[in-house]
């Protein structure tokens, strides 16, 4: 794991608590917030310069060209904090946590596009950043989401993985992490911007395997010791949909709640790709509300070919074309480069897995076994595999109708079984 860039440190002097809560610097000198920091880097650009020369010999000179705007003595004391910059560097890479600056190469382009000078001036990431320029479908909701509509949001999610396209939500609770998991579990890739601690959120065992494997990315713009706070909920929505194609909304109050802010706030302000919610009244008043306010209904895709072309959008006639916008020729070069099989990711060997053939390989192995009802703890001893992995396989192929539960004693066998 690289060191941040010059720029990148710079950045964190000014604006990071490091490892110290409640975001100050020191008792009296609180770090820059966003609005500062946009203001500060416009001073800069104006000046020809860039963050880093506030931490090379070119800082004097620079703090006297910005006294109208920033006492000096503040801004000193924010530099002057090398030691402590270096001992949260060291820390975070110990959990495997990087930093990147909107200076640096993997800054996603496209919240340089769609926030242009409101995009963080730093994000924290644990996995694979590669991934922030996929195509990608954001899938939110509220945590109290009926089972039936979690089980859509998991069969989004694999859907989503044969198609190449990656998941973007929230990893919280609920639709979130029911639709990467489900992503995940189909061999897909996910990324999940978090708006708790990524200490905590990235070190649970439920992310482990895949971040291993190079196919998550959990993200904050957050220090990642920062503590859940409504507002980062809240803020850290229009980054979810900044970074993705399209949308879909499980679930929703109506005028009320993080989902239904950030719907509000992607239809009526930013508008930075389709948004489409589920036509299921068990999703809350919040869906046919949305609607009405230019949302599209979600057009049940069932293949990797629809969501693929889902994503692109409709394609316009040569007569009545739009000029194609720099921004579109990036997302139309990002769906027409994917690949037509679902994502894999280097293992631990240097290897590519065949994620989604590996998936499917399972699934008829254990279709195979069932021809006959079997229990859990034959399963687990004729595969030779954990019996929590066996359960989770046969619960995936009863969702997916092809395998029926019997009770007393329990058992599982395939569907077509004459049994």
């Amino acid at each position: 794991m690289s060191p941040p860039s010059a720029n990148t440190q710079a950045v964190l002097l000014l604006t990071s608590p490091l490892l110290q809560e409640g975001g100050k610097a020191s008792g009296k000198d609180p770090v820059l917030t966003a609005a500062e920091y946009a203001q500060l880097a416009a001073c800069l650009q104006k000046e020809q310069h860039q963050p880093a020369d506030l931490i090379n010999g070119s800082r004097d000179t620079l703090l006297d060209s910005l006294a109208s705007a920033f006492a000096a003595e503040r801004l000193n004391h924010l530099l002057a904090r090398g030691f402590q910059l270096s001992q949260a560097v060291e820390h975070w890479a110990n959990r495997s946590i990087s930093v990147i600056g909107r200076a640096d190469a993997t800054y996603p382009r496209r919240f340089k596009q769609r926030l242009r000078r409101n995009a963080p001036p730093l994000l924290y990431a644990c996995g694979n950043l590669e991934l922030l320029n996929s195509p990608a479908l954001a899938v939110v909701g509220s945590r109290s989401t009926p089972e039936p509509l979690l089980r859509q949001a998991e069969a989004v999610g694999a859907l989503a993985a044969a198609a190449s396209v990656v998941i973007a939500s929230g990893a919280a609770k609920g639709v979130d992490e029911t639709a990467m998991l489900g992503s995940l579990a189909a061999g897909g890739c996910a990324i999940g911007v978090v708006a708790d601690s990524l200490e905590k959120v990235s070190a649970r065992p439920l992310w482990r395997q895949s971040l291993l494997e190079g196919r998550l990315l959990l993200l904050s713009s957050e220090a990642p010791s920062a503590r859940f706070q409504v507002w980062r909920a809240m803020d850290r929505n229009k980054l979810i949909y900044a970074l993705a194609d399209a949308a879909l909304v499980v679930s929703s109050a109506k005028s009320e709640g993080g989902t239904w802010a950030g719907a509000i706030e992607q239809l009526q302000k930013f508008h930075f790709s389709p948004l489409h919610v589920l036509s299921d009244p068990r999703g809350g008043a919040g869906l046919p509300a949305l609607i009405e306010m230019g949302a599209r209904p979600w057009p049940e895709p069932d293949s990797p070919q629809d969501l693929q072309a889902l994503l692109r959008g409709p394609e316009p006639s040569p007569a009545t074309a739009p000029a194609t916008t720099p921004e579109q020729v990036e997302q139309g070069s990002l769906l027409a480069s994917a690949p037509t099989e679902p994502p894999v990711a280097r293992n631990q060997q240097g290897g590519l897995p065949p994620a989604a053939a590996l998936a499917a390989f399972v699934d008829d192995l254990l279709l195979g076994c069932l021809e006959q009802p079997h229990s859990i703890d034959e399963l687990a001893e004729l595969l030779d595999v954990s019996k929590a992995e066996v359960k989770r396989w046969c619960l995936r192929l009863v969702k997916q109708g092809k395998v029926r539960k019997l009770i007393k004693p329990v058992r599982f066998v395939r569907q077509s079984s004459s049994f």
